[in-house]
């Protein structure tokens, strides 16, 4: 009684594990200039702000390649201006760079909160209204001392905002703006990978794409 009780628990943790695998990024709040059009896309350069290194080249990359991939001509901030972007450059040192080279829009993608929660998650617990009748009072204490003194656990998610703000050039307009959250990535590329998904789709729901 008691292996099928396990087992019967076991399975029910794999089938919470594969229901929650994958990271969750939802776009919680947009706008959309009046005056924004596909031909501000003709050349963009996409520059994200975050103090992790490897998880700003993996925005960055991952965002030019779906860019690419929509017929758009795309450069990451890092091959531009280097890992720390045009901190040092003044903004009109800036414009003559990025008019000179032909780009129509810039995408500014910044960090802006990184929260983490630590849930608790209760034993495993099994009900069968008539499993336990047919094995007298011992299978029934063990079929209830296994749902009742099953420890619980603790887990830690984090959850990741992040703002894309895009720009027309060379007039400097803020012409599309989103924020995101992204829960739980297992890591940098997953989360890259879940937010250009969900910018790109929206940037194609709102025609600028």
């Amino acid at each position: 009684m008691k292996r099928i009780l396990s087992l019967a628990a076991l399975l029910c943790a794999g089938i919470l594990m594969l229901t929650s695998c994958g990271t969750s990024t939802k776009v919680v709040s947009s706008w959309k200039s009046s005056g924004a059009s596909v031909s501000t896309l003709d050349k963009v350069l996409v520059l994200a702000m975050m103090s992790d290194r490897e998880a700003k080249d993996y925005i960055e990359q991952t965002m030019v390649s779906g860019l690419t991939a929509r017929g758009v001509t795309a450069v990451t901030g890092t091959s531009e201006f280097g890992p720390r972007g045009f901190g040092s450059m003044d903004q009109d040192q800036v414009n003559a760079k990025l008019t000179g080279e032909g780009f129509t829009s810039i995408m500014i993608i910044c960090l802006t909160a990184k929260d983490k929660d630590l849930n608790y998650v209760p034993g495993s617990a099994y009900y069968s209204p008539y499993g336990p009748v047919y094995y007298g009072y011992y299978g029934r204490y063990r079929y209830m001392y296994d749902n009742i003194y099953s420890p619980g656990y603790y887990t830690t998610s984090t959850t990741y905002v992040l703002d894309a703000d895009l720009y027309s050039l060379p007039d400097d307009k803020l012409i599309y703006s989103a924020q995101t959250r992204s829960y739980d990535p297992s890591n940098s590329k997953d989360l890259a990978q879940s937010f250009s998904a969900e910018i790109i789709s929206a940037l194609q729901s709102n025609g600028l794409l």
